[in-house]
């Protein structure tokens, strides 16, 4: 970046990224080696390598976003992954796809740095420990700016590295009732609680959150551990035993079911209309 430039944007130094062929990087495995990390030997991420091939335009994969960190070993010259071993992996696999379509393939962008044996390790360690996760409903406003681009949740699946269903799943939180949406925030209740609360009527699941609160409550950060079965209970169960179907719901069933029995010359008049009435709800005392 010229002088000029980097004075435009008030930028008080710069370091170069360099490009690299993937299979021109080293992959630690000796267990001896300051750099080496267990997780090297893990599969290849398919969700990963379709993030890679991804293309946000319909023509250019989007690729490694995220620079690694190499090291270049001075006795052998040798450019060894400090951070971004998955990535690497990653990036072999998308283009040994890419090369049987004749496309060209992905460099991974780097940062070199200069690291003895404890410096080294430090920045493995900091990397991969020190990494702040966005909430659900963080990851829900994204993928919905994303559909609002013209986007589908197809392509949002491929950018989380999820499926489908998990994408529905997330945008629902969006229209869950603001008791819902604030306690999933809060770390109150868990994301997929949220996700089944969303489906209830407002004041059932404004009711449910404060049950939740009060008979199950979650630490923030933390799993529950010795109320985790009331926790489902709560959600799932139902005050009437219902097994967590919201009124809605039975509504809904209840009026196709009258529509099918409408169907039966034999009916005794009044039955459908006291089943779309909801009247049926009288026998769970």
């Amino acid at each position: 970046m010229p002088k000029q430039s980097r004075d435009a944007l008030n930028a008080k130094g710069k370091r170069d990224a360099y490009m690299f062929d993937p299979e021109d990087l080293v992959l630690v495995t000796d267990e001896k080696h300051p750099l080496f990390d267990e997780r090297v030997h893990l599969p290849v991420s398919e969700s990963l390598v379709m993030n890679m091939l991804y293309a946000p335009d319909g023509k250019t994969p989007q690729g490694v976003l995220e620079p690694i960190t190499v090291v270049r070993d001075p006795e052998t010259g040798k450019v060894e992954v400090a951070v971004g071993r998955q990535r690497v992996k990653a990036a072999r696999e998308a283009n040994k796809r890419l090369k049987k379509q004749g496309a060209e393939l992905l460099r991974v962008p780097a940062m070199i740095a200069r690291a003895n044996a404890h410096r080294g390790m430090a920045m493995l360690i900091s990397e991969n420990e020190n990494r702040q996760d966005d909430t659900p409903l963080g990851r829900a406003r994204k993928a919905q700016r994303f559909i609002e681009l013209g986007h589908t949740e197809e392509e949002i699946a491929v950018l989380f590295g999820v499926s489908k269903a998990s994408i529905k799943n997330l945008l629902s939180l969006l229209d869950a009732p603001a008791a819902v949406r604030n306690a999933v925030e809060a770390g109150q209740i868990t994301a997929s609680e949220g996700y089944k609360l969303s489906k209830l009527e407002p004041s059932e699941a404004r009711e449910k959150v404060t049950e939740l609160k009060e008979h199950a409550p979650r630490a923030v950060g933390k799993k529950r551990r010795g109320n985790a079965t009331k926790a489902r209970e709560i959600v799932n169960g139902g005050k009437n035993g219902n097994g967590g179907i919201s009124k809605r719901a039975e509504d809904t069933v209840a009026t196709d079911i009258a529509a099918w029995l409408d169907t039966i010359k034999e009916m005794p008049a009044g039955v459908t209309k006291k089943l779309r009435a909801g009247d049926w709800r009288a026998i769970r005392g």
